[in-house]
């Protein structure tokens, strides 16, 4: 990259002009964040424009990864459309309104079969693919669960949140595996774990208590037995796991009277799992053993950070952190060289990327220094590369599994981000930030002239999906730095000593960024937003 030229946006709540040696440190951290995550949206960026929109069916605006034939929903819906999604949402939001829109009304046009349920469509013959009534629940749960929450939790009550609403009311109206709860759509604890997170998204994005009763048969079904503990601990076994927990996390609030049925047994379930599922790191196994550990001998997989989030939604349901040090615990060990490169479940990028997009949702709650610095190695080695400038790098390709690897490297950009956007980005920028005395640094850079704006995060947890508190979840980007619309604060231009005043929603809106020639801007917002901490680290990218 040639010389270039910063733009400094500093947010901090003390004085103006404070230079000890603290804002400093933020001011160096930034734009070590700036160089991490500006290389990874701009490599996501080349993604998505030359990778991602060829791979579009022209004839039915469907998207077709590699040689796959098919528009399918266990992998296509559920884990390539989602993350080409995200990547036009941070880097390209004409994409997300245009293109990804057209696609999810072209998808339910050509594929809805039973009611507003899908089937696969193949796209050489141009027709619906027959299907069981299980493999289209599988499908649709998969599509709903892994696909449209994740788009749901950026977008809020969106065209996704209508899809995924539908698709869960048309599951629970065709359910008939008799319970003494009641009926329930299947006996696959995929399934099972998948509606049981997404249940308790739409309690609270809706109100309506229909969906926490679903959610409460199938707990009944798993709980009320007493002493259950899923067998399988890794991927396609996890989703119990982390739906019970948001469930009791609801629950604590929503159904007290459930919450304090189901608290024991949640208790018992991740008591066991660590008795009986960990090695002597702390990290959880693939599958819970007969007897208890630790289990150095087992595989591990990369499922491990996923069951330990419904561990810190039970922590939070109680006010009781049981589970804290033994979550800390695992992160402080990832740094050890076996955890370096290490293949958690089959040979890709996928296996990496899972686990270390567990490690991220754990890290935005407890912030462990040796967890940050292996999520930054994981993600610069491997995930994304750097070993090259932008523009001679390779790009994952349009399988799943490298879809995937991008969702975790979002997720890894937006914490060097602290959730903020520059629109429109370009692959010549260079965004990051770091926390300053419970406020926030950001440095932009740009290698030309460039007009945009700075957009900044809302409590998406609480404005877009109605939960009271930020419950621990998977399939979202974590919130490290959000404004409340109503609140107003200072905005100070450092370089010309000019102050205005901005609300949460200008915020969140955009401030307008320019950068008419080779020069320098900073600007000190002072409020009082809430702040995740996340300790003092030396980035290790190049």
């Amino acid at each position: 990259m040639s010389t270039q030229r910063a733009l400094l946006l500093l947010v901090c709540l003390t004085a103006a002009g404070s230079t000890d040696v603290k804002g400093q440190e933020a001011w160096n951290r930034a734009r070590q964040s700036a160089k991490i995550a500006g290389y990874s949206l701009g490599k996501v960026q080349r993604w998505l424009h030359e990778k991602c929109l060829p791979a579009i069916d022209k004839e039915t605006g469907l998207y077709r990864w590699q040689s796959s034939k098919q528009w399918n929903y266990a992998d296509t819906a559920a884990d390539c459309y989602p993350f080409v999604c995200w990547a036009a949402y941070f880097t390209d939001k004409a994409v997300l309104d245009g293109p990804m829109r057209k696609l999810l009304h072209a998808e339910q046009r050509l594929c809805n079969h039973v009611d507003r349920l899908p089937v696969p469509y193949d796209l050489v013959k141009k027709q619906k693919v027959s299907q069981s009534l299980d493999q289209v629940i599988f499908g649709a749960s998969e599509y709903a669960k892994d696909g449209l929450v994740a788009i749901v939790e950026l977008t809020g009550k969106d065209e996704w949140y209508d899809r995924m609403k539908a698709i869960v009311e048309d599951i629970f109206t065709i359910a008939k595996i008799d319970t003494p709860y009641g009926k329930i759509p299947s006996t696959n604890i995929e399934v099972n774990g998948e509606l049981l997170q997404l249940l308790p998204r739409l309690y609270a994005m809706t109100g309506d208590r229909k969906y926490l009763d679903w959610a409460h048969r199938l707990a009944d079904h798993y709980l009320k037995p007493g002493k259950f503990v899923p067998q399988r601990l890794s991927d396609h076994g996890c989703e119990i796991i982390g739906g019970l927990g948001l469930l009791l996390a609801v629950d604590s609030s929503a159904c007290p009277e459930k919450f304090k049925e189901y608290e024991p047994h949640y208790r018992y379930l991740c008591d066991e799992i660590i008795r009986r599922g960990t090695n002597s790191d702390g990290i959880i196994v693939g599958r819970l053993q007969p007897t208890p550990g630790p289990h150095d001998a087992v595989q591990l997989r990369d499922g491990w950070g996923y069951d330990y989030v419904g561990f810190l939604d039970y922590d939070m349901a109680t006010g009781q952190n049981r589970y804290r040090k033994q979550i800390e615990f695992a992160m402080s060990n990832l740094l050890k060289p076996r955890y370096k490169n290490f293949n958690w479940d089959h040979n890709s990028r996928d296996n990496i990327a899972d686990s270390v997009e567990g490690g991220l949702y754990l890290l935005n709650r407890l912030p462990v220094k040796q967890g940050f610095e292996w999520a930054d190695r994981e993600i610069d080695t491997v995930l994304v590369d750097t070993s090259k400038p932008l523009d001679q790098t390779w790009l994952w390709d349009t399988h799943k599994l490298e879809a995937n690897t991008v969702r975790t490297v979002l997720i890894h950009a937006t914490m060097h981000t602290r959730n903020t956007i520059l629109r429109p980005w370009r692959t010549d920028l260079r965004l990051g930030a770091a926390p300053i005395d419970g406020g926030l640094a950001i440095v932009v850079t740009a290698e030309r002239p460039y007009s945009g704006k700075l957009q900044f995060d809302i409590p998406r947890h609480r404005l877009y999906m109605g939960f009271k508190k930020d419950w621990p979840r998977m399939n979202t980007v974590p919130e490290w730095f959000t404004v409340e619309l109503d609140k107003e604060v200072a905005l100070e231009n450092l370089s010309t000593n000019k102050k205005a005043p901005y609300t949460g929603k200008q915020l969140h809106e955009g401030v307008p960024v320019e950068l008419p020639s080779p020069g320098e801007l900073r600007l000190r917002l002072v409020s009082r937003l809430p702040e995740p901490a996340i300790p003092a680290r030396p980035p290790p990218f190049r």
